[in-house]
């Protein structure tokens, strides 16, 4: 039966890792195939073709039905970009952006960075660099935690152009040195490359500028944008009036403007800056001729934003109306069968509202009523306890006095100096509890003591029942306001009895000036630390363990859990420090 029981064990466990491995392999898999719908809808986008929009739909759908979560975020991130770079519908943008940042944040997803990345790119291709920065920054973050060295140099780039965007020059130039610290993807150096040289030009530190524009422009297999990055060295060497070694650079910008290979703005930067560092060389016709090429592609580009801007309010107006129609058709519908059911709903909800609210209330009033009278015995049940324990206290502390008064009548009858001082000593540690029990009825707190007030009192009684020495002694005490129970502060009190005892008996000499006694108590982290301080003669080479205070006050700091040491104090004098570990703190 055993054996059987055990190889059922082993079977079902091997069945559930299986399953669990095919589960995750199966998620693997379907995340897989979002990523390739996005992939298909980013290049679509880059495209400007509206087919972007379906494989986004595509892969949200998809990632909604099989709860992807990281996958519905790709897919509103696809979306996003579509909206941003093919409409031109930036609202649209942030809201399906920030609905991926609130998936990431609810299910503790790690991409969330490049969607901050993402929005700082959307600010940033608005002028929007303030917002911009502020994403950028939030992606950096995230990236460093997550240690994606790609994402942080992306960050490292865009954070140095806004920047310099900003004339924020200073962190521009920190931003994008920090990139070039990082081995990867050297296409994007040779681009930080020309916008550091115009940064460099920007400041007119033209050296600086040139010798890195040299950088940004060298052919390579790596710098595909060489070419494009020449009218950065162009407009350096217009502003550094220096035309050394510009023939090639020269002559490979005018081959990169004639090739038709770039987008207009890219063109229509070659061709402006060709010119104006044709026309400091001194060769006014072909900048003339340059010149009027700029203006024609410029004035090409500003006609393709009036027709784009046209294309798309009329694309919207037509989108919008027939969205209109449709939700007012929807609308109609809807009012029709829902005014019917309305009235039903009303009606039983109505009833069931009044039933409910009548049951309620009928069982709050009882449980309002049972409430109030077990209040009102509970107060009368307290205030007799409070009676009965105020008197208690006060009959403790009258029987304590009547054993101090005699343990004093007692002295006076005796001739023997020691015994007298004996007696003296005894009727000091009746006079401590005394103290307690004299606050606890004579105060609202019936357990508890307030350690500021009764060590205060305790210590000055001390002192006063020492007439020869108080006369001389100046004292100082600090203390935490701390409310300690009875079981505490009982033992306490006797301790310091003893210890300030014992410097007013054998601290100091008659004829001494300026004698010192300080007494601290301080809650230290977890424990509470007493320190007697004087400035007399300083402890005896040996302690005599057998004297009746030496062991009361170590029995006593036994039951507080306490370790009672003794130094030195500076200039002169003793210091005792108890530091008490079991405490009771009200």
């Amino acid at each position: 039966m055993k054996l059987q029981s055990t190889l059922f064990t082993i079977l079902f466990l091997s069945y559930f890792l299986t399953f669990a491995q095919d589960k995750k392999t199966s998620e693997a898999q379907k995340l897989q195939q979002v990523q390739e719908w996005v992939d298909t809808a980013w290049e679509y986008t880059l495209e400007n073709n509206d087919s972007s929009l379906v494989f986004s739909n595509k892969a949200l759908h998809f990632s909604e039905k099989n709860n992807l979560y990281l996958g519905q975020v790709l897919s509103k991130e696809s979306m996003g970009l579509y909206h941003e770079i093919v409409t031109g519908d930036i609202e649209k943008a942030s809201k399906l952006y920030f609905e991926a940042i609130d998936l990431c944040e609810t299910h503790d997803l790690d991409y969330i960075a490049s969607i901050f990345h993402s929005l700082g790119i959307m600010f940033h291709t608005t002028d929007n660099y303030e917002n911009a920065q502020q994403y950028y920054t939030l992606s950096l973050e995230k990236a460093r935690e997550q240690q994606d060295s790609l994402l942080i140099k992306k960050c490292l780039i865009n954070l140095g152009s806004v920047n310099s965007s900003l004339n924020q020059y200073d962190k521009a130039e920190a931003y994008m040195k920090e990139s070039l610290e990082i081995p990867l993807r050297k296409e994007m150096d040779y681009a930080t490359y020309g916008n550091l040289g115009y940064l460099y030009v920007k400041e007119e530190r033209f050296d600086e500028a040139i010798s890195v524009l040299l950088k940004a422009t060298k052919e390579t297999e790596d710098n595909p944008g060489a070419d494009l990055n020449l009218y950065f060295l162009l407009h350096a060497k217009t502003m550094a009036k220096d035309s050394s070694n510009m023939k090639l650079p020269l002559q490979r910008a005018k081959n990169a403007a004639a090739s038709g290979n770039y987008g207009l703005r890219d063109q229509s930067l070659l061709l402006r800056n060709i010119a104006d560092y044709l026309a400091f060389i001194g060769k006014y016709e072909e900048a003339l001729s340059y010149r009027d090429q700029y203006i024609q592609v410029f004035e090409e580009i500003k006609e393709k934003q009036r027709d784009q801007i046209v294309l798309e309010t009329e694309a919207k107006y037509e989108t919008e109306k027939k969205d209109a129609q449709l939700q007012l058709l929807a609308l109609e519908n809807e009012k029709a069968e829902q005014q019917q059911k309305l009235y039903l709903y009303l009606a039983i909800a109505g009833i069931c509202m009044a039933a409910l609210i009548g049951f309620f209330f009928y069982k709050n009033q009882k449980k309002n009523q049972l409430l109030a009278k077990q209040k009102q015995l509970l107060e009368v049940a307290v205030d007799e306890k409070n009676v009965l324990l105020k008197e208690t206290h006060h009959r403790v502390k009258n029987s304590f006095q009547i054993v101090s008064s005699l343990l004093y009548l007692q002295s006076e009858n005796l001739q023997d100096s020691d015994a007298q001082k004996a007696l003296q000593e005894a009727q000091n540690r009746v006079r401590s509890m005394v103290l307690i029990h004299q606050k606890l009825y004579s105060k609202e707190q019936l357990i508890g003591i307030d350690t500021e007030e009764y060590l205060t009192d305790l210590v000055k009684d001390i002192l006063e029942s020492h007439q020869d020495a108080s006369q001389q002694i100046h004292s100082e005490i600090h203390i935490d306001p701390l409310v300690l129970d009875i079981e505490t502060i009982t033992p306490l009190g006797l301790i310091v009895n003893e210890l300030v005892t014992n410097v007013l008996k054998h601290a100091f000499t008659t004829s001494e000036n300026n004698m010192q006694l300080d007494l601290k108590l301080q809650k230290k982290e977890t424990i509470l630390v007493l320190e007697v301080q004087d400035n007399g003669k300083g402890m005896p080479s040996e302690i005599k363990e057998s004297s009746f205070g030496i062991q009361l006050i170590k029995s006593l700091a036994k039951k507080l859990k306490g370790q009672l040491t003794y130094s030195k104090n500076r200039p002169q004098g003793t210091i005792a420090r108890l530091e008490i570990h079991r405490y009771n703190e009200l």
